[in-house]
């Protein structure tokens, strides 16, 4: 089993609910933050314990020396915090780390040595201060020293009578770690529990961005209870609006069947009109209902419209289109694609300038060509509707989605309509043969694409976007 499984295995014993999940990680987060502080600090305030304890009890570690001395003294014993006992001569110390010492007790000079097991880190420490001292604090100051190398150490005293005087601090001179290290050392746990932590924490919103950018969505395998239910409430959502799409659709296209059998019989009779300016009146009114019977079904049925997905350059599709447009003779053309433009990347010396990128593949895409043609169309023949001339570029829109801008030079669109606009059925003029389904046609074949169609005024006219993503890979699931 891999350490993947693994963690997936162990993890899938948490509680399934959001609304569990998150005191438990706030507990779990308080906790490992308690335990890192609290060892941080028990052993920083214990080595600095340690180091003041050492330094006050110079008093009893010269009340040792002092009375080992005679030759009535007993060969070991205690005062706390030290523990003595009288060795006979022939001191060596091969194995260990020796830093020699001289001492002045009652006027005498007395030889010793701190006896370290790993070298001493700060052996200067060890030394006596220049200014005179007294007995007492000279051995305080002492033990201070001895205790701040961090290592397990015996302070051995020369006797008169050739005995060595071996004294030990078992609470004071022993192996610790220095206060730099604990800090680091806490550093470096707290940062590993937050990289523990903050993946979980991120876990918990993964799955809703996930619902968030596609709707429904392949879910982690430690999606919780409620993003489950969220999911499968807008497969139910989406399942029952297609229901009432094709029941729409259904029922529209059962009115047009039953229309055009009158619409054709209106057509029949209007033929018997003596009067060409009458017969020129029904005629058009039956055309426009055709017209409008016809586009409400086109706009129902677009996405129900059978076309595979190709692998194709927009631009190329773009330009054959505006090509088509100027076959005819109408005032349409195509600026090109305009390269991509990369925002500069942050580094420890500033922020870089931006990159420009041109490729031949710039505008590569997976979509359904066919219906893109259409909508490119429906935005042009827009254009040309309200303008003289209309104007279309490429441009890439990040990394993963494409824009078509289409602008042209007529009156524009006033602000408080453009909304309106893209509504079926929604006109911006009333002159010429269109229903109003143009954009709204545009707009559901860009929301195939994972796109959509906005409006705005440009400088001179109106500017229509098409944005779509490229599909060029699956989205993860």
């Amino acid at each position: 089993m891999g350490l993947y499984a693994l963690v997936i295995r162990v993890l899938r014993h948490l509680p399934g609910s959001l609304a569990q999940r998150l005191p438990l990680l706030v507990v779990l987060s308080f906790l490992a933050g308690s335990l890192v502080a609290g060892w941080t600090l028990h052993r920083i305030f214990d080595r600095r314990s340690a180091l003041l304890i050492a330094e006050t009890s110079g008093p009893a570690l010269l009340q040792i020396i002092r009375g080992t001395r005679s030759s009535k003294a007993s060969p070991s014993g205690s005062l706390p915090p030290y523990d003595w006992q009288i060795a006979p001569s022939g001191f060596t110390a091969e194995a260990a780390h020796t830093v020699p010492l001289i001492l002045i007790l009652d006027g005498q000079r007395v030889r010793a040595a701190a006896v370290f097991d790993a070298p001493p880190k700060r052996p200067d420490a060890l030394r006596a201060s220049d200014r005179p001292q007294s007995p007492d604090r000279r051995l305080g100051d002492l033990s201070r020293a001895i205790a701040r190398q961090d290592s397990e150490a015996v302070l051995s005293v020369f006797q008169p009578d050739g005995t060595v005087l071996s004294i030990a601090a078992p609470e004071l001179w022993r192996n610790r770690l220095e206060e730099t290290k604990v800090a680091l050392i806490g550093l470096a746990a707290f940062l590993l529990g937050m990289a523990a932590i903050i993946p979980l924490a991120i876990n918990l919103a993964a799955p809703f961005r996930l619902l968030a950018r596609r709707g429904t969505a392949q879910l982690p395998p430690l999606a919780s209870l409620e993003a489950v239910q969220v999911r499968d409430r807008i497969d139910h959502l989406k399942e029952r609006f297609a229901e009432e799409q094709d029941l729409k659709a259904q029922g529209l296209a059962a009115i047009s069947h039953d229309l055009r059998t009158p619409v054709t019989r209106l057509r029949l009779r209007s033929e018997f009109l003596d009067d060409p300016h009458l017969h020129g009146k029904f005629s058009a009114d039956l055309d426009e209902i055709s017209r409008i019977i016809d586009g409400a079904l086109d706009l129902l049925s677009i996405r129900h419209q059978s076309e595979q997905s190709h692998l194709f350059a927009l631009a190329s599709l773009v330009e054959s289109l505006v090509d088509d447009y100027r076959d005819t003779g109408r005032n349409v053309a195509f600026l090109g694609q305009r390269p991509m433009r990369l925002p500069g990347v942050p580094t420890l010396f500033g922020l870089s300038a931006p990159v420009r990128v041109e490729t031949e593949g710039q505008s590569m895409m997976r979509g359904q060509p066919d219906k893109l043609r259409r909508a490119l169309g429906n935005l042009i023949d827009n254009g040309l509707a309200h303008g003289s001339r209309v104007t279309v570029s490429i441009r890439s829109s990040g990394s993963d989605a494409l824009e078509v801008v289409i602008a042209d030079d007529g009156p524009g669109i006033p602000p408080d309509r453009i909304a309106a606009m893209m509504r079926p059925f929604s006109r911006g003029h009333t002159r010429g043969a269109g229903v109003g389904l143009g954009l709204a046609i545009a707009q559901e074949i860009a929301e195939l694409h994972a796109g959509d169609v906005t409006l705005e005024n440009g400088e001179r006219g109106l500017i229509a976007r098409l944005r779509v993503l490229r599909g060029l890979s699956p989205l993860p699931p």
